[in-house]
């Protein structure tokens, strides 16, 4: 099988799949596989595929069929230029979340604290502390999105920035008495937010392989943060500016 080959079969093994893009989705398997960027597959249309390489992608196709995500097949995903590993375990970083990367960005000096609640794969944490090289507390109530957090870090090297808590959303801080004072404090907190009747009708790409934990937030999904403002209120004394 060449390269155009297994791109054309890809395609057309995906086309039934609603969430799927199945070029796209093809090209980054394929590249994945061939271990190539997908540049590469254009210039290379005719090259013949190794038999191994071709079970590979075969059946990393299979499993695309049953809506499990690419980034998921892979084990990881890009976000703000770097690359996530993520699991079952953490919800897989969406491009628009790098719009709250952009927005926290101008307000972050050496004089601030930073505070990732909700903090999943460390995406949020790991760029700002990358971008920055400032200290970052990072915050999850999930042991394993925590493991999967502090092995991101490690491997963009800004494992010594980070502080790692598990715990309810702001708990762990207050539970250990860190001084916010002559600070200002962001808070940055990509919470869940699909109410669950909404939750309910999702694609199975995102209800059977994204954990529910980090999407649904209850009735209105407002949960999250209605809890997150209410322990701000209760703890306003220790903070002296915030920003969230």
């Amino acid at each position: 099988m060449t390269i155009l080959e297994a791109l054309n079969w890809g395609k057309k093994q995906l086309e039934h799949i609603s969430s799927a893009n199945p070029m796209l989705d093809a090209q980054i398997l394929l590249s994945a596989c061939l271990n190539k960027p997908t540049s590469y597959l254009f210039a290379n249309f005719e090259e013949k595929i190794p038999i191994e390489t071709t079970n590979k992608y075969q059946r990393f196709i299979q499993r695309r069929q049953r809506q499990e995500p690419v980034s998921h097949i892979l084990g990881k995903k890009e976000f703000y230029g770097r690359t996530f590993y993520i699991n079952p375990h953490v919800l897989t970083p969406r491009p628009e979340t790098e719009i709250l990367i952009e927005q926290a960005l101008p307000f972050i000096d050496q004089k601030t604290a930073v505070i990732d609640v909700g903090t999943g794969s460390g995406a949020i944490a790991i760029t700002l502390a990358a971008e920055k090289q400032i200290p970052v507390i990072a915050i999850d109530i999930s042991r394993q999105a925590l493991a999967i957090a502090k092995h991101n870090a490690e491997k963009e090297k800004v494992a010594d920035y980070i502080a790692f808590l598990q715990g309810d959303l702001l708990q762990p801080i207050f539970v250990k008495k860190f001084n916010f004072h002559n600070k200002t404090t962001i808070i940055t907190a990509n919470l869940p937010y699909i109410p669950h009747k909404k939750w309910l009708n999702l694609d199975n790409d995102v209800k059977k392989y994204e954990p529910k934990i980090a999407l649904v937030g209850g009735v209105d999904g407002l949960d999250y943060y209605d809890r997150l403002l209410q322990q701000l209120k209760n703890n306003r004394h220790k903070f002296d500016s915030i920003i969230i």
